[in-house]
């Protein structure tokens, strides 16, 4: 009977000490957090990387395959049912897929394609287009003289359906192949100048 008591005692007087005021310690405030490098005040120009529109980057070869695959899927398409707007398009996406590997023979033939299918079609534009880009196609390859002869052919039809602003432009094409031409012919002499002489004969 008396212990009861006691314990009771003992436990109220170790637990109950919620009659003293207790005094909370509180941890000191963070810093606050320092700014980065990049700041988000609107008012300060940040420094923008820009990539030049000159600027491209070359498709691997596996890319050229798959590229040259859809295409062409697209081509067979479009000649099947005689689209023949959209089997230009093709074409010319081609010829840019090959120009771009410096493929010129192919570009050639399907600059033949489109001058075959813009004949059929009556296409003016087309049949102008082709012929220029055939003549410039041949002077990549150094074939100056055919060429030329598609850029006249190309000159004469423009000429022909009163086209005056084409035959301007062609004839500045045909500058510029004229020019290769001379730079050719130069590089030509001062090749044949420095081999020894022996190997002349």
């Amino acid at each position: 009977m008396i212990l009861a008591p006691l314990c009771l005692f003992f436990a109220l007087s170790a637990d109950a000490q919620w009659w003293k005021k207790k005094t909370v310690v509180r941890l000191p405030l963070l810093e606050s957090a320092k700014r980065l490098s990049f700041n988000f005040n609107k008012t300060q120009k940040t420094a923008v990387t820009i990539i030049s529109d000159n600027v491209k980057f070359e498709l691997s070869q596996f890319g050229y395959e798959i590229a040259e695959a859809a295409i062409m899927k697209s081509l067979y398409h479009t000649l099947r049912f005689h689209m023949y707007s959209e089997s230009i398009d093709n074409f010319n996406i081609l010829i840019g897929l090959y120009m771009g590997q410096q493929r010129y023979s192919e570009a050639k033939w399907y600059f033949l394609q489109i001058n075959n299918l813009a004949r059929q079609k009556g296409d003016d534009t087309n049949i102008i287009a082709s012929l220029v880009g055939l003549g410039m196609v041949k002077s990549e390859i150094g074939d100056f003289a055919q060429a030329k002869d598609d850029l006249n052919a190309a000159v004469d039809f423009a000429a022909g359906r009163g086209r005056l602003n084409d035959v301007g432009e062609i004839r500045k094409k045909l500058a510029i192949v004229e020019h290769k031409r001379s730079l050719n012919i130069k590089s030509d002499i001062k090749y044949a100048e420095l081999l020894p002489e022996d190997k002349k004969n």
